[in-house]
């Protein structure tokens, strides 16, 4: 179990890293991709599965990837191949040849595999049969499908719908995810958790009610007309890496790119593509025309900085501003009182980095913004994103060519789950739509978001958590405390694909029920099924899969359509469940944008959604895009403390390990590091390379993460950086985004002290 002595709160995950990462530290990359790239993505893909089936991935009626969710490029654009090594890396994942069968669980109880790291428990590979964790037992045996899901259904029959909460992870295609809400709906209760809520729930929150839309108002193609780029809070050389070759259109248009990171990341400095002669053995594309390494929440003081500067020289679009937007004289004022020395000591950039940054959105016909997780996850990140589609209004740059808001979700269907009703807060058009649609009451209360589904399990509240893929247990903030309380559970419900953390803290009864990944084929009767995924901009495609080497495990849709007849009885689950043309049917009933669905779905770009701003169309309650008012609040960091932000690695997908390395980094085979500046390694009384224990302290507790060896990086001052999901122990449930509830995973204030436990070795590959 998570200890917890003298208010010192430490993970099962963290308590048994007893022996210290001693990775090899290398400089940096400066460039992103190339033929390293290429070549190590076509190594993951082909050791397991082959190349020609990576020539299948984001191609016209093949694999959709189940990596990020940047576009594919419209029909006939592409190149010779649309994947990416790291989209490699996670068809690799889930088309792996090794299994993870019930014997493996009968050999091994939960007390052997905590000793486990992430990395090990993915490794063993797909699961092949449901199993059972029974009452007092201290490993999972074989259950019948039919039997797991009478379980479910009795189990879910006896709560009060507000106990159960339903989490959905973003690689769940709209079919799934669709069924999924409508099941949780059916049995009472709003409370659908998604992963969304932990990453670009602040996005949502920002852009609905200035602009009318939760969404991005750009296309691929504004970026090959956009005079400015300003990217922040991003690695696309990792975590988008096709969105490089966005940036490249860029540039290559005579466009200028502003990245404003803490972190100078190889795929924002040069683009190596390998598609392009140059790119395999040139010297690529140059990125940044201008970085700017702002310290850790300082972007909400930047960017009201930049519309002070803008507001002072009346570089402002007053024809847009006066037929589009409200709002604009308040903010104008308010924006001219903006203090200069609060924004140097919020950013720890000099002045002339606001003067430069107005000189380029003065000049530029189109700008558009693209921000992730690093603006998103902040106590004020909702505040943030609002000052900069201030920035964007207050200079016409929404709704033209060129221009906009481009928020780069991470997984590949974060956006459709949501688009498909996966919320906790349903608007009452989808309510009285489903209602409608499915001759059953439909609640209406709000229910809980991912932070305050961690609450309800600590606080006793929650009896059953099903969760559609995803590692709930790693994913979110709080690691010992979930880890402490979700055995408390009545019910623990996984529909996976490999064994991961969240499985081996089984509630009192468990259930995993292994299913098809997207690479997977399925069929009802003869006939293939095909489910769809929405990107970060709106476009919905088709994905078939194409392996048949677990052809005996069941769909996602046929696992809800028997969970669903079982609750409820109708037969709209069982018509569902086997075919995901009538789940498709039932959306075009209910969700607006999708008519003649399936007709669309034919054609090679697929549909797209409808996109209000895109159009300069704002559907907010008057109509009008809204400026906002934005205070700031600067983030002291006392002596003896840095403000840590989570972050991922090279080899890593969320909290999927694929190996132990950072390549673009320089962090070779160690994962539990601290980037720090060599500085604040001196101020605070340790030699580069030493072990600490990192501490946080919240509400009169202490979190505790042991053995992070200390890397010296260029990181601003009292900024330093670690991997998630190992550094998330850190972060308290209630140390949340104060509009979004986003876990604040980018500005956490720790401090350290000399490794208290600490032996050789590490883990290994």
């Amino acid at each position: 179990m998570a200890l917890e002595e003298n208010n010192l709160i430490m993970a099962d995950a963290d308590a048994r890293a007893d022996v210290v990462d001693d990775p090899k530290i290398k400089k940096p990359h400066k460039s992103a991709v190339g033929i390293e790239g290429a070549t190590r993505g076509m190594y993951f893909g082909v050791r397991e599965f082959g190349v020609l089936n990576l020539l299948d991935l984001n191609r016209h009626n093949g694999v959709k990837c189940p990596g990020c969710a940047w576009p594919n490029p419209s029909a006939g654009k592409g190149g010779f191949v649309d994947f990416c090594e790291n989209g490699a890396k996670a068809v690799a994942e889930e088309s792996t040849a090794r299994r993870c069968t019930p014997d493996f669980f009968a050999e091994h109880p939960f007390a052997e595999l905590r000793d486990r790291t992430d990395y090990e428990l993915s490794h063993e590979g797909r699961l092949t049969a449901p199993v059972i964790k029974r009452p007092g037992s201290d490993h999972y045996e074989p259950i019948t499908w039919e039997a797991a899901f009478d379980a479910i259904g009795d189990q879910l029959k006896k709560l009060d719908p507000n106990e159960c909460a339903f989490y959905t992870s973003g690689r769940t295609c709209n079919e799934t995810a669709y069924m999924f809400q409508v099941l949780a709906k059916r049995l009472g209760t709003n409370n659908l958790p998604d992963c969304s809520n932990m990453c670009h729930e602040a996005s949502g929150k920002a852009l609905i009610p200035t602009l009318g839309l939760g969404k991005g108002s750009v296309t691929l193609e504004d970026f090959a007309n956009a005079d400015l780029v300003i990217t922040l809070g991003q690695n696309p050389g990792t975590n988008h890496p096709r969105q490089l070759g966005s940036f490249a259109a860029c540039k290559e248009n005579g466009g200028k790119i502003v990245v404003i990171n803490p972190l100078p990341e190889a795929g924002l400095r040069k683009f190596r593509d390998p598609q392009t002669v140059n790119g395999l053995i040139g010297t690529g594309t140059p990125i940044a025309d201008e970085f700017y390494q702002i310290r850790l929440d300082g972007d909400l003081a930047f960017f009201q900085a930049v519309n002070q500067e803008l507001i002072k020289r009346d570089a402002l679009d007053h024809e847009f501003l006066d037929k589009y937007t409200t709002g604009q004289e308040e903010v104008i004022e308010h924006l001219k009182n903006v203090d200069p020395d609060m924004v140097r000591k919020a950013t720890g950039l000099p002045d002339e980095s606001i003067q430069r940054v107005a000189d380029l959105v003065e000049k530029a016909n189109g700008v558009i913004v693209c921000w992730a997780l690093g603006a998103t996850q902040h106590k004020n990140s909702v505040e943030t994103l609002q000052e900069i589609v201030n920035m964007l209004l207050l200079t016409g740059n929404i709704g033209k060519p060129g221009a906009g808001t481009c928020p780069v979700r991470g997984h590949s269907n974060v956006q459709g789950d949501r688009t498909m009703g996966v919320w906790e807060e349903p608007p009452e058009s989808l309510c009285a739509a489903l209602e409608k649609e499915f001759q059953f009451p439909i609640p209406r209360e709000h229910g809980w978001n991912v932070v305050e589904t961690g609450k309800a399990i600590r606080d006793g509240r929650c009896k059953f958590f099903m969760q559609m893929g995803g590692n709930f247990l790693r994913a979110a903030s709080d690691t010992a405390v979930l880890e402490k309380h979700f055995p408390e559970l009545e019910m623990t419900v996984h529909v996976s694909t490999k064994l991961n953390r969240s499985h081996i803290y089984p509630g009192k009864t468990s259930i995993i029920l292994p299913t098809l990944t997207r690479s997977d084929a399925f069929y009802y009767g003869n006939e293939q099924q095909c489910v769809t995924t929405e990107d970060s901009m709106g476009y919905v495609t088709a994905s078939y899969g194409k392996r048949r080497a677990l052809d005996h495990l069941l769909s996602e849709t046929y696992i809800l359509g028997e969970i669903g007849h079982r609750i409820g009885g109708e037969n709209c689950w069982r018509q569902m469940g086997r075919s995901t043309k009538e789940i498709r049917r039932r959306i075009e009933n209910t969700i607006p944008g999708f008519e003649n669905f399936e007709q669309r779905l034919t054609e090679p770009n697929g549909l797209i959604l409808p996109n209000g701003p895109r159009e300069r169309k704002f559907t907010t309650k008057d109509g009008k895009a809204h400026l906002t008012i934005n205070n700031i609040e600067p983030l002291e960091c006392p002596p003896g403390h840095v403000l840590l932000q989570t972050l991922r690695s090279h080899d890593q997908y969320n909290t999927t390990i694929y190996a132990l390395s950072d390549r673009y980094r320089g962090i070779k085979k160690g994962r539990r590091v601290v980037l720090i500046n060599e500085e604040d390694i001196k101020e605070l009384g340790f030699q580069p390379g030493d072990v600490v224990d990192l501490y946080s302290d919240w509400d009169g507790t202490t979190r505790y993460a042991p053995n992070f060896r200390l890397v010296p990086y260029n990181t601003p001052r009292q900024c330093a950086a670690a991997y998630m999901p190992e550094a998330n122990v850190l972060i308290a449930l209630d140390n949340e985004c104060k509009v979004s509830q986003t876990p604040v995973m980018k500005s956490v204030l720790v401090y350290m002290k000399p490794a208290k436990n600490s032996g050789e070795g590490g883990e290994k590959e």
